[in-house]
């Protein structure tokens, strides 16, 4: 191999790093601008914000997501990225024991997940009604608020005004470590490139040649 096809493949190597790390950096933010849909903008566009407390005994915070499609409540919270626990009963339809692991046993705690639709006014407050209908026969209204609580169903869930905020899960910290390495790769491959180029010289290194 001559010196001159090193260097055309090395440039080429280098700028396929620099391609590749560049599409890491864009896929990655790409994929956290999915997840980062607030609940206004859930809303505003006519979709319905899913919101879950999992009560005073669990550890886990209480969570929101954008449901897209919500022809009843259960297609609502499994949209909005929920994973759940049910049952059949003839008489009430699927029936939620469980929302993202947390199933409360009514005969020890006297909770369950009561459910609740909430409507949203100009100023983004929520107010809420009790549902008289199970999650499978609901038809949840799109710009509206689907609420999940684990309570004796006297609580009132704790979401009142929509947040500004980014509610959704993602890290951007995750993003921007992304970034960062794929930043350094590109600095990599194109001091590569313009070394072999002769557009950068550093006394006493010797090239290898293949």
């Amino acid at each position: 191999m001559t010196i001159t096809f090193s260097r055309v493949a090395l440039t080429t190597l280098a700028v396929t790093a620099t391609t590749l790390s560049l599409s890491t950096a864009a896929n990655a933010q790409s994929s956290l601008l999915g997840k980062t849909v607030d609940a206004r903008e859930c809303v505003d566009a006519d979709n319905v914000w899913v919101y879950v407390e999992y009560g005073k005994d669990s550890e886990k915070e209480p969570e929101g997501a954008c449901a897209t499609e919500f022809t009843n409540g259960v297609v609502a919270l499994e949209s909005a990225g929920f994973v759940l626990d049910t049952e059949e009963s003839p008489s009430y339809g699927t029936m939620i024991n469980g929302i993202n692991g947390v199933v409360p046993v009514w005969a020890d705690t006297q909770t369950y997940w009561a459910y609740s639709t909430g409507e949203v006014a100009d100023d983004y407050s929520v107010d809420y009604t009790y549902y008289q209908v199970g999650a499978s026969s609901s038809k949840p209204k799109g710009g509206t608020v689907e609420a999940w609580v684990v309570g004796t169903g006297a609580e009132t869930p704790a979401l009142t005004t929509l947040p500004e905020t980014p509610a959704a899960t993602g890290s951007s910290e995750d993003g921007g470590w992304i970034a960062v390495i794929a930043g350094l790769l590109a600095l990599i491959g194109g001091g590569v490139a313009a070394l072999y180029q002769g557009l950068i010289t550093i006394p006493g290194l010797v090239l290898p040649k293949f």
